[in-house]
């Protein structure tokens, strides 16, 4: 197990964090992504600056 001098303020190592902001962007992509989706669906259906 890692030493705790490895450890930030939050309790996770460099690797660990550096894993967890990875899979926190591809979450946030995905989000925006499928509000683009919504969004221009939705428009398609009932624009609004027309």
């Amino acid at each position: 197990m890692a030493d705790n001098r490895d450890l930030s303020f939050t309790g996770l190592t460099d690797e660990q964090a550096q894993e967890l902001h990875s899979v926190y962007m591809g979450g946030l992509w995905l989000f925006a992504i499928a509000c683009l989706v919504a969004h221009v669906a939705t428009y398609i259906w009932w624009p609004w600056f027309s």
